[in-house]
């Protein structure tokens, strides 16, 4: 198994829809060992950076005491709904650099400019038509968020996804960005939070 990579966690891999099998996913992460890609998760693994770690910005949105567990679910509602339609006007638009904004790892990246050219629309992605579901928050910290939820594609896709658990982690120019993903609430997603050197990308 290579470095920096655990069982159960899925990979973000080019080709959405790689010959008709992925016709519910966005981003499609393949299970360790090579197994076929599942329906829709959020991002890969990503291995140990040699690179310097970034430091999270200090103005991360996070839980205060003023805010509801209602108001902080709308919020990371919005907030991924922005990534997620970032993510597929970028592959739509055929646009590497615009992937940047919602995407915090090489590796992600590169999957999406590998779906560039195999990723079927049935009308251009809006921030109206990509709809975001069933949000739950499994950890809210200003360095690290992690979300279960449910991705709707049907209007721009004609598929209607899975639920996946996205793993978020902020830059000071972005904000929160997707950096790995997961199947389950129950997998290791934690270790991406605490362990994972984060990359300095673009």
């Amino acid at each position: 198994m290579p470095p920096g990579e655990r069982p159960n966690q899925w990979r973000l891999i080019a080709g959405f829809g790689l010959v008709g099998a992925l016709a519910l996913t966005l981003i499609v992460l393949t299970a360790q060992g090579g197994s076929p890609p599942s329906p829709l998760t959020a991002s890969p693994p990503v291995t140990a950076a040699t690179t310097s770690v970034t430091a999270p910005p200090t103005t991360a949105p996070v839980a205060t005491s003023t805010t509801t567990e209602g108001q902080r679910s709308t919020e990371v509602e919005a907030l991924l709904q922005t990534l997620w339609f970032g993510w597929f006007d970028a592959i739509y638009r055929k646009d590497p650099d615009a992937l940047w904004p919602v995407v915090a790892t090489t590796r992600f990246h590169d999957a999406g400019i590998s779906a560039m050219d195999s990723m079927e629309f049935v009308v251009a992605p809006t921030e109206t038509n990509v709809r975001v579901e069933g949000t739950k928050i499994l950890l809210d910290r200003p360095d690290c968020l992690v979300v279960e939820n449910f991705i709707d594609m049907t209007e721009f896709r004609g598929s209607v996804g899975a639920p996946t658990v996205s793993v978020l982690w902020p830059d000071s120019r972005y904000g929160f960005r997707f950096a790995t993903g997961w199947k389950y609430a129950n997998d290791l997603w934690l270790m991406d939070c605490d362990n994972l050197q984060r990359e300095v990308t673009p």
